[in-house]
């Protein structure tokens, strides 16, 4: 089976076990008030449409840990509590980059009326997603110590996702000088544990894995999270909006601390420099001057430095493959997932 092939069907599991949970939560949020149901049906809503790529990873760490072969239906539900961690974590961060889209559909505040009412509900809204993840992931049926060591490290996950948001916000509030550590530091923190090493460790720890694999499994996630961001960080502002399902001017409108700029104020020309100042964190921007922007990324070779330090990582993430796992197959769908990543449009 390659990935692409994996991802469907992994994804089609996670996304039936979502409808059971939107049901349950639904029936839920009910008993509490009925008025709560038009917000938890706009957060339901918020949640369909992703490529359930962490679901796909959570149920990935498990099988790599077990080499029993056995299933275990309830690591589903685990990948579907990841899903709804991960769109509640998105509802706040919309909130911060003042994203309109998000998988092609107003965000959470934007369909809630883009007022403080609104932003309120939306923080409320993300709050309630975080405390139900875990809820899920404490009531499956795997072993106590699994579940706990599995929430310990869920717990950690959000931690860290956190205090990248925080960094990733504050490092463009203190005006300093644009640092590629930087950067490097908030991928890791911000999108490579939430997106590859948070999901597969915590389907590898409810299976019992052992530390080795532990190490192995959060290197190479590591790893192939920061190819993954700047892979994101890219397609950001060279995508299109009908692909990747979101703005492609807002990371620029909001001074975005990416490779691009990184590199493009360490390579620029005093004209150019000058430019990225004047318009870059600079909000509505016309189409004309999102150009300029672009066109400087590309001339400081900013653009092609991203892509080959995003490779750079995948070759370091596909070199951990055999000490994740000595199965063909395994290693197979590892080396396929690191290439899918890397070379997505959307």
């Amino acid at each position: 089976m390659d990935f692409q092939l994996y991802l469907q069907e992994s994804a089609s599991e996670v996304e039936r076990e979502l409808e059971s949970l939107y049901d349950l939560w639904r029936k839920d949020a009910k008993k509490v008030s009925p008025v709560l149901l038009p917000l938890i049906d706009i957060t339901i809503e918020a949640c369909k449409g992703g490529k359930r790529v962490r679901g796909a990873l959570v149920k990935l760490g498990f099988e790599l840990a077990n080499d029993s072969g056995q299933s275990q239906k309830d690591i589903i539900k685990v990948g579907a509590a990841f899903e709804i961690f991960q769109t509640a974590i998105l509802a706040h961060d919309d909130i911060i980059d003042k994203s309109p889209l998000r998988r092609g559909k107003p965000t959470i505040y934007k369909a809630l009326g883009g007022d403080h009412y609104a932003i309120s509900q939306t923080i409320c809204l993300g709050d309630v997603g975080f405390f139900h993840a875990m809820e899920i992931i404490s009531k499956t049926n795997f072993p106590e110590k699994n579940k706990n060591l599995a929430l310990q490290s869920f717990s950690r996950t959000m931690l860290e996702t956190a205090l990248g948001e925080i960094l990733d916000v504050e490092i463009p509030h203190l005006k300093t000088q644009r640092q590629e550590k930087d950067v490097i530091t908030i991928s890791h923190l911000k999108t490579a544990r939430y997106t590859i090493t948070g999901p597969l460790l915590l389907g590898a720890i409810l299976a019992g894995s052992e530390k080795k694999l532990l190490t192995a499994l959060k290197e190479f996630g590591d790893n192939l999270g920061v190819a993954f961001q700047i892979q994101d960080d890219i397609l950001g502002v060279f995508g299109t909006e009908g692909e990747i399902g979101k703005s492609v001017t807002s990371d620029i409108e909001e001074g975005k601390n990416t490779l691009l700029i990184t590199e493009s104020l360490k390579k620029a020309t005093p004209k150019q420099k000058a430019t990225l100042e004047e318009l870059y964190g600079r909000e509505s921007l016309t189409p004309e001057q999102i150009n300029q922007v672009k066109e400087i990324f590309e001339a400081t070779g900013a653009l092609d430095y991203s892509r080959a330090l995003a490779l750079e990582y995948v070759g370091e993430a596909k070199k951990l493959i055999p000490e994740v796992s000595n199965n063909q197959a395994h290693q197979n769908l590892l080396n396929q997932m690191a290439d899918y990543l890397i070379e997505r449009k959307k």
